[in-house]
Parts: structure tokens; C-alpha cells; sequence
């Protein structure tokens, strides 16, 4: 009888192996026709997913079994997305599981390669007359037909960021510029003859007046100027020191140009195709239509916009740089090194490398995804679905998306050469404000947002009770993380070098909406941002009345215009450190001031529309958030409520900047336990306002330490803990906690076994 039981007990535990190991084999040389074993693999992921859906309808794999699918390492290229569905889920003990068998070793790519061989050199004499004589031997061309790589169409008259139509170029996993003018900064413009916007006889009579006081003569293309349409402006004035060659009169619009530019304002870029070039006045027409108008008032108040020709053969003059002739299908290119041994891809899949449709319980780890034109990984729906130790570089829009679902998760990833956001969050319900539970942490993030240079971020998070935790952020031209919805959690991330290319712009952003309440951003350091201009550059940016918000925490060194809060109210700004910033904290009134405020006729604004949208006046809004409830019998247009508090300003030129409408309301901002320290600062420059006799100036300050020394571990080297003895720690405030300092950034796991350098 103990025999007959020891021999089921072992049948059983063999049963019990099977039932947990299905294994398949995916591998570059592989074929459809093979079994999938390790001997025998796949040769695509389509077919390691459809042998797991036959087994399971067979019954050979059991629901509850655990599924790996092994990819060797080595180029996968895809003509379409790997999408997997509800019927590919694994279950929550036993998620399937795609990785590579050796870390990134397994790399999806979303295009063509192009072999060294292809490239040969210029022997067009129509070519070569087009370009420099100083390139003929360093420009090669290949002819894309002969590869079987299908011509491109031609890109739209205008766009942001990423062109409409494929493709881009990579080189050993770099990408390449298209061939532009100037090559590496911007050229400007002062005078503008036609903005593009609608006009009136009154314009264009002044129009006329601008253009005989340039000395052209400037007539209007054919074209309805009662609708807005492409502007015009004199591109060669001697001021500007443009950068532009004397060949600029063999440029030919009819062959495509376009140019990227900041228009009007620095957070707002766009590429605008060219429709005529005038080379004897200077002037410069466009086609494409820019929706704030060229050559308005920026923000800052600069009179030069700036921008850069692209997409021209006769500007293919340095290395990296690449044409396309899409009439013949032919690609130019000035490699930076030499052709031979290296990896060269054309990306063109404008589908997502990967899509889970509604999938549930599935993991990737370890795979590595791009060059490619559309997004890398995108989660549609799902739950508890992740995203594990991958490399996703060189997308066209973003490197990960999940929209909708819940709990789906993103750690301990590389994400880098990203056109768009690197990482789009949306999860929840925000009308009944139900948390989606996303997660995003221990991800390495950097230059994003290289083709859309503006809004496209690190991050951006939207929805209800999601968290963006202990990334490493860095390298962009606009912000980090956009963010907005209700009760996400933005913590313990590092951001720095980031609004370098921008103003108006902050390291994180949110705006314009009542409604987004509850967000926390905790325990984040955000250093060494922006350029030289101080005052377009923000850390934590609560633009247009934005409401409900508590930064908390936060160590800010070098980042400008550190909390800056535009006209809302209810937002709490506490325990944070602020070291060497243009100023600590920013409010003001702009809702009692701007026309725009709640506008029916500025769609963009009209807040109190979008808190009736989300019925913000019952539960569960008005219960969870009674203030916003009745905001409009609550003086609405005035930021009140808001709370300042335990803030320690270190050598900050400015700890305070409150407007004369906010100073008047000062009974009802809530101010206390802040300390200054500085050297031989007085407490009128403390305070910055446009208003010299103001009542009781000493209510802002609350503590104020001069020539005290801080005693940091190593300021030096950026290490802000404070010293047990340090003068300042015995003057925090009672209730001031310490801020975790060593747990804010990457961190070692089973997916990331070293930390990258900064």
C-alpha cells in the first residue's frame, strides 16, 4: 500500500512539473513550420502565440499553466504589430511570459535594414550639382527599390513632431538629423509681413506699411486672408546674423521645404511647409498654417521667433545628416563613421511593435524594442499586465502607452531616443473616481520628446490613483512629466536637465482645469533646469488656475522658479528645500484678472464646463472634494486657500513672489514655519511685488537666518542630507521631516542589476 502511494505521489509531482513548465522557442532562424522547442524554434512571435492558443484548445496546456515564450537573441523585423487579445491572458499565479533569453539580446524593430553595401557613391551630375562640392565623396546614395522597401509619401503641408509619413533613419542605433539649415542652432526672424491669422482691411493695410518700412514689396499669394492661411516673413535681416548660405536662391520649394519653429510662443512648436521663397527681397511664404499665427508676442516678450530649414538635398553638409527622394526612392546619406560593419535601419511601422488588445497577466522582460516609427509597447485594457527590464529606444511617437486597464505595471526600463512621451499613462475613472493603479517605477528616461519637442514628456499621467515613482528623468527640451486627473502620485523621482530648449515651461505640468485635485508630488529632487532665461523656467508648474494639488518633500536646487502656482487655489506646498533657485514660491491671481477665466468663448479654459462634466457638485465629487463642490459661490476667480509651510529658501533670490491681489488675500493664504537663509539678503528683496507700500510685508517672513551654515553632508556633490549638527537642523521647525534623500531615484533589483551613470 506505501508503495502504490509513493508511485501516485511521484506521477502526481511529474504531472504537477508539466503543468507548470510549457516552454516555446522563438528564434530569428527559426521557421513557422518548426515545433518551437529549443532545438526546433519559431521563427516569429505570431506563431510561439498561435501554438499556445491551439494547445490550449486542445487541452495539452491547462488554463492555470504557466507559459514562456523564449526569444533568442538577435533582429526581429516587423511588417505589423504583435498583438495579443483577451484569449492570450495568462492568470495572476501564472502570467505567460515573453522575454529574451539574454537581457535586450532579443531586439523588435519596426523597419527595414539597410545592408553597407547598398551605399555607393554619387555619380548624378544632377546630384551632384545640387550639393557641395566639399561632399561629393562623403555623400553615398542607395537606391531603395532595388531592396524591396516601398516609397514613402510626401509629408504633410504641417505638423508637430513626428512627420505623418514614415520613415526615419538610424544609424548604429542613433538617429540621423534629415538634412537641415542651420545645421546645429536656429536661424530668426524679426519682421513679419503676414501672421497667417484672419485679416481684416485694417491689417492688411498695415501689412503693406511693415513691408514698405522693411523696403520690399509684399504681395499676398492668392488666397482668402478672412481665414487663417500661411504667413510671411523677411528672412535675411542683417541684425539677425542668419546663418543661412548664399545658396539659399537655388533652394527649390517645389522639390519641399519646411521648417520647425517656435512661431509665436516657446511652448509651441510646429513644422510649417514652404510655399514660396523670394531670394531677392528676402521673403519667405508659407503653406503651412500655424494656429497661434508667426511672429506674435511670445510669452517672454522676445520680438525674434526662431526656427530651421528641413528636409533639403542642398543642405546635406554634415555628418549624420540624410534626404529622402521619395519621387525616385532613393536615400542620401553623410555617414558619421565608416559604412562597413555598422547597423543601418530605415524605421517604418507606424503600428504600435507591440499590442496587448484587452490581455491580461502577461509579461515581457528583458526584450528590447526599436528602431521603429510608430510606439513601442501599447497596453489597451487589460489588468496586472508588465512591462519588465526592457529597452525601448528610437520610436517615432511614444516608447510605452497604456490606456485604460488597471494595475498594468513598467519597471525597471531604459527608455531613450523617444519622438514623442516616453511612457503615456491613463487609468481609472475619473467620473466616479475609481483608481486605474498603474505603475511606472525604476525606469531610466531620457532625450524624449526629440521630434515633438513640446508636451511630449518622460511621462504623461492622467486618470485617478496612479503612481510615477523612483525614475531617473533627464535630457529634453520641454518638460518631464504632464500630468493631470485626480490622486496620482508623482514620488521619489530624480529630474534634471530638462525646459532646455523652452520657456513658459516647467520640469512637471499641470493646468487650466479645477477638477484635476488630489495629486501628490512627494519626495522628488529636480535640479539643474532650464537655460539662461530664470523667468520662463518652473519645477513644478500648476499653470491656469489649477486647484487641489500638494507638493511635499521635494528637494529643488538650481530649478528656477521652483513652485509655481498660476491663480489656483487650494494647493499646499510644504516641507520642501529649496537650494539656489530664482525664487521658492510663486502665486498669482490671473483668475481675477485674465479675460480668458472661464470663458464660453475660450474653449480651452471654460472650467467651471469641465467640472460640470464630471457632475462636480454630487458625489462622489462632492464628497471628496466639498471645497471645489461650491467654488462658484466662493469668490471663484480668487486663489484662495492655499498653504505654505515648513519650507526651508537656501541662498534664493527670491523666497516669495506674490502679485498685489494675492497680498491683499494674504489673511487667507496660509503662511507659517517657513525659514530663509541667506547672505546679506534684506527682507524687501525676499519679497517681490509691484506694489512698495504694502501692509504688514513682515507676515511673509516667518524666519530669517543670515550667514548661517547649513551644514549639508557635501553640497559640493549634490548631497543634501543635513548633518546631525548642522546649525539649520536645530532650526527646522518642530514638525519638519526629514526627506529621504538616499531613496529618491533608481534603485538595484532582479531587472536592473547596475545603476547607469548620471
Amino acid at each position: 500500500m506505501t508503495r502504490i502511494l509513493l508511485i501516485c505521489c511521484v506521477i502526481c509531482f511529474v504531472l504537477n512539473i508539466q503543468i507548470h513548465a510549457a516552454e516555446f522557442y522563438v528564434a530569428p532562424n527559426g521557421t513557422s513550420q518548426n515545433s518551437g522547442t529549443k532545438s526546433e524554434p519559431f521563427g516569429t512571435l505570431e506563431s510561439a502565440r498561435d501554438a499556445i492558443r491551439a494547445k490550449r484548445n486542445d487541452k495539452s496546456i491547462q488554463p492555470n499553466e504557466s507559459v514562456t515564450v523564449y526569444l533568442a537573441a538577435g533582429k526581429y523585423f516587423l511588417n505589423k504589430s504583435f498583438e495579443l487579445k483577451q484569449e492570450d491572458s495568462g492568470t495572476e499565479k501564472n502570467p505567460i511570459l515573453y522575454c529574451s533569453e539574454n537581457p535586450h539580446g532579443a531586439e523588435l524593430i519596426g523597419g527595414f535594414a539597410i545592408p553597407a553595401s547598398a551605399f555607393k557613391k554619387i555619380d548624378d551630375p544632377v546630384i551632384l550639382k545640387r550639393l557641395d562640392p566639399a561632399v561629393h565623396d562623403k555623400v553615398f546614395v542607395a537606391d531603395l527599390n532595388t531592396l524591396n522597401i516601398p516609397a514613402m509619401k510626401q509629408w504633410a503641408n504641417q505638423f508637430k513632431g513626428r512627420p505623418n509619413t514614415p520613415p526615419e533613419l538610424f544609424f548604429n542605433e542613433e538617429p540621423m538629423t534629415v538634412a537641415r539649415c542651420p545645421n546645429h542652432t536656429w536661424a530668426g526672424f524679426k519682421t513679419t509681413l503676414d501672421n497667417g491669422l484672419q485679416h481684416d482691411e485694417k491689417t492688411d493695410e498695415n501689412n503693406k506699411k511693415v513691408a514698405e518700412k522693411a523696403g520690399v514689396v509684399f504681395v499676398h499669394p492668392e488666397t482668402d486672408t478672412k481665414k487663417t492661411h500661411g504667413g510671411s516673413f523677411l528672412y535675411d535681416e542683417e541684425s539677425l546674423k542668419n546663418r543661412f548660405p548664399e545658396r539659399i536662391a537655388r533652394w527649390n520649394p517645389e522639390e519641399g521645404i519646411w521648417l520647425c519653429g517656435y512661431w509665436t510662443h516657446d511652448w509651441a512648436d510646429e513644422v510649417l511647409k514652404v510655399a514660396s521663397i523670394d531670394s531677392k527681397q528676402k521673403i519667405m511664404t508659407l503653406l503651412g498654417v500655424h494656429g497661434y499665427g508667426i511672429g506674435g508676442p511670445s510669452w517672454a516678450g522676445y520680438s525674434e521667433r526662431r526656427y530651421f530649414a528641413m528636409n533639403l538635398l542642398e543642405e546635406l553638409d554634415a555628418p549624420q545628416e540624410w534626404y529622402l527622394d521619395r519621387k525616385t526612392n532613393r536615400l542620401f546619406f553623410y555617414p558619421p563613421k565608416d559604412l562597413t560593419g555598422s547597423s543601418i535601419v530605415l524605421s517604418t511601422l507606424d503600428q504600435p511593435l507591440v499590442l496587448c488588445n484587452g490581455s491580461n497577466f502577461v509579461h515581457f522582460r528583458g526584450i528590447s524594442l526599436g528602431p521603429t516609427f510608430g510606439n513601442g509597447f501599447e497596453i489597451r485594457g487589460g489588468t496586472k499586465n508588465a512591462i519588465l527590464g526592457c529597452r525601448i529606444f528610437a520610436t517615432g511617437r511614444s516608447g510605452i502607452v497604456l490606456n485604460g486597464g488597471t494595475m498594468n505595471l513598467v519597471r525597471s526600463c531604459d527608455l531613450y531616443h523617444i519622438g514623442g512621451t516616453a511612457v503615456s499613462i491613463y487609468g481609472g475613472d475619473r467620473k466616479m473616481l475609481i483608481a486605474g493603479e498603474h505603475l511606472a517605477e525604476n525606469n531610466h528616461i531620457h532625450h524624449f520628446g526629440r521630434l515633438q519637442r513640446t508636451y511630449a514628456g518622460a511621462f504623461g499621467l492622467q486618470g485617478v490613483g496612479n503612481i510615477v515613482r523612483n525614475n531617473r528623468i533627464h535630457d529634453a527640451p520641454h518638460l518631464a512629466i504632464a500630468y493631470g486627473g485626480n490622486e496620482n502620485r508623482i514620488e521619489r523621482n530624480e529630474i534634471y536637465r530638462v525646459v532646455q530648449e523652452t520657456s513658459d515651461a516647467g520640469a512637471l505640468y499641470t493646468g487650466r482645469d479645477w477638477t484635476t485635485q488630489g495629486n501628490i508630488i512627494e519626495e522628488n529632487y529636480i535640479h539643474d533646469l532650464g537655460t539662461s532665461d530664470s523667468h520662463g523656467t518652473m519645477g513644478v508648474y500648476l499653470d491656469d488656475c489649477d486647484c487641489g494639488d500638494t507638493i511635499r518633500r521635494n528637494i529643488f536646487y538650481k530649478a528656477s522658479r521652483a513652485v509655481f502656482i498660476g491663480g489656483g487655489r487650494d494647493n499646499v506646498a510644504e516641507n520642501n528645500l529649496f537650494i539656489e533657485c530664482y525664487q521658492g514660491i510663486s502665486l498669482d491671481s490671473r483668475g481675477m484678472t485674465w479675460k480668458q477665466w472661464n470663458s464660453p468663448n475660450d474653449h480651452s479654459w471654460q472650467l467651471e464646463r469641465k467640472a460640470k462634466e464630471l457632475n462636480y457638485q454630487n458625489p462622489p465629487w462632492s464628497e471628496r472634494y466639498p471645497k471645489l463642490a461650491t467654488i462658484m459661490q466662493n469668490e471663484p476667480k480668487a486663489p484662495l486657500g492655499c498653504v505654505f509651510q515648513r519650507n526651508v529658501m537656501i541662498d534664493c533670490k527670491q523666497w516669495l513672489h506674490f502679485d498685489n491681489n494675492v497680498l491683499k488675500l494674504l489673511e487667507r493664504t496660509d503662511l507659517k514655519d517657513n525659514i530663509i537663509v541667506a547672505d546679506n539678503i534684506i527682507v524687501e528683496n525676499i519679497v517681490k511685488s509691484d506694489n512698495d507700500k504694502l501692509p504688514e510685508k513682515e507676515k511673509l517672513l516667518q524666519k530669517y537666518v543670515v550667514n548661517i551654515e547649513t551644514g549639508f553632508a557635501d553640497r559640493d556633490k549634490q548631497d543634501f542630507h543635513f548633518k546631525p549638527d548642522s546649525p539649520l537642523q536645530k532650526l527646522l521647525p518642530e514638525k519638519f521631516e526629514p526627506i529621504p534623500f538616499e531613496k529618491i531615484g533608481l534603485y538595484v533589483d532582479q531587472y536592473r542589476t547596475t545603476l547607469p551613470k548620471q
